[in-house]
C-alpha cells in the first residue's frame, strides 16, 4: 500500500512532541511490511528538503502554515496513493477536498485553549470559533485518536467512527525504587505547558518539604525561557532550579529514576506521554485535571489529578512527598499500568483499525 501522511512537523523538528513521536513510530513499523509510506511536512531551520528517516520519505516545503498548501501541490502530482492520514494539528491539511475517498483522519487533541495561549487577538478568537467548523469536515471519515477524552470531544461534533489508538515507550518499564527528594518538569517550554506554574508550585512546595530540587527538562523560546529563570530568581530558588534544555533520552530516563514526582501542569493535552514515562519508571506524575491528562493518570490510583491552579498542584506534590507509604502505592501502581504501552502495541492498535482486510475507506 502507498500511504501518504500528512503532518505539520515531523520527528526532526526542534518542536516535535509527542503526535511526531507516534507518526514515526507507526509509519516506520510500515515500512518494514513493505508498505511505501510519505510524510509530508514543513521545512524548519537547517531542515533537508527530502530525507530517509527510518525507512520513511519525508518531503519537507513551506512553513508550518503554508505547508498545507504545498501538500495540496503535491497530490496534484503525485495521486498514486492508497491512503492518505491527515494528521489534524490545529489546522487540517483539508485533503477531505481532493482526496475524500482516501482520507483517514488522525487526532491527537483539538487545540481549544490553546488558540488563546498561542495565538494573538484576534486571530486566537477567529481560530477558537472555527476549529469546531473545519473538523466536522472530517466527521464520516474513520478517525484516530489517542485518548477517550479526544474521542469523546469528536463525538460531540458528531465523529461516528472514532478508534484510540495507544501511545507507547521508547524503553521497558523498570521500577526504580532508590528515589532522592527530586521534582522534574519535563515538556516545551511554552506557556500552554505550565513551566510557570511549576515553578510556582515548587515554591510553596520547597516552604514545606525543604531540601527538595526541581529540574526543568525541555527547551522553548529563548525569550520566554529568560523569564522563568527571571522567575526563578525573583522567588529565591535560583540555587533549587535547574534548567537542562534539551537532553539525551538516556538522561531524562536516569532523572526519572531518581525523581518522586513529575508536574505536568499542562492546560490540555492529547494523551501526555510524559506521566506514561514517568509512572514507567517509578515516579509520581501530579497533574491538572485536564482533557488527555486524565487519560494517562488514574487520579488516586497512579497519580494525582488537581485543580488547575499552582496551590492545588503544590498540595499534591507536598502530600506525595510527606506521605511516603501514598507515594510508594501511586508509583507501584503507575509501573504495573504503564506496562502495557508499547509501540509495537500501538502500531498493532493502527493497523486493526486501518489495514484490516476487506477495508474500504469509501
Amino acid at each position: 500500500m502507498r500511504i501518504l501522511w500528512l503532518s505539520w512537523r515531523d520527528i526532526k523538528n526542534p518542536d516535535a512532541g509527542g503526535a511526531e513521536k507516534v507518526a514515526i513510530e507507526i509509519t516506520s513499523r510500515l515500512t518494514k511490511e513493505k508498505h511505501q509510506v510519505t510524510i509530508f511536512t514543513s521545512l524548519f531551520k537547517g531542515a533537508k528538503k527530502q530525507e530517509t528517516t527510518r525507512g520513511v520519505n519525508i518531503i519537507r516545503r513551506g512553513n508550518r502554515l503554508t505547508c498545507r498548501f504545498f501538500a495540496f501541490l503535491y497530490w496534484l502530482k503525485n495521486k498514486k496513493f492508497d491512503l492518505v492520514i491527515d494528521e489534524i494539528n490545529t489546522i487540517p491539511f483539508f485533503s477531505i477536498f481532493y482526496a475524500p475517498a482516501k482520507t483517514l483522519t488522525l487526532i491527537h487533541q483539538l487545540a481549544s485553549e490553546f488558540w488563546f495561549s498561542q495565538t494573538i487577538w484576534p486571530l486566537s478568537t477567529i481560530g477558537y470559533w472555527l476549529e469546531p467548523f473545519a473538523l466536522k469536515l472530517y466527521k464520516d471519515r474513520p478517525t484516530i485518536v489517542v485518548s477517550k477524552s479526544t474521542q469523546k470531544d469528536l463525538q460531540k461534533l458528531g465523529f461516528k467512527n472514532t478508534k484510540i489508538v495507544r501511545e507507547g515507550l521508547d524503553f521497558k518499564p523498570q521500577f526504580a525504587s532508590a528515589k532522592e527528594d527530586l521534582i522534574l518538569f519535563i515538556g516545551r517550554l511554552i506557556e500552554p505547558k505550565g513551566p510557570r506554574d511549576a515553578i510556582t508550585a515548587f515554591r510553596k512546595t520547597n516552604d514545606i518539604v525543604t531540601g527538595t530540587k526541581l529540574v526543568i527538562i525541555g527547551r522553548g523560546d529563548p525569550t520566554f525561557t529568560a523569564n522563568l529563570k527571571r522567575q526563578t530568581i525573583t522567588l529565591g530558588l535560583k540555587d533549587k532550579v535547574k534548567f537542562t534544555g534539551f537532553i539525551p533520552e538516556s538522561q531524562k530516563i536516569e532523572l526519572l529514576k531518581k525523581a518522586k514526582v513529575v508536574l505536568i501542569p499542562s492546560i490540555r493535552e492529547g494523551w501526555g506521554l510524559v506521566a506514561t514515562e514517568t509512572s514507567a519508571l517509578g515516579a509520581v506524575p501530579i497533574a491538572y485535571n485536564v482533557p488527555g491528562l486524565r487519560d494517562s493518570i488514574a487520579n488516586g490510583k497512579t497519580g494525582i489529578l488537581t485543580e488547575t491552579n499552582p496551590q492545588a498542584l503544590a498540595q499534591a506534590a507536598i502530600d506525595v512527598l510527606k506521605k511516603d507509604q501514598l507515594r510508594k502505592r501511586l508509583a507501584k501502581n503507575g509501573y504495573l499500568w504503564s506496562q502495557k504501552f508499547s509501540w509495537e502495541n500501538c502500531y498493532q492498535d493502527f493497523k486493526r483499525f486501518v489495514l484490516r482486510p476487506g477495508r474500504q475507506l469509501k
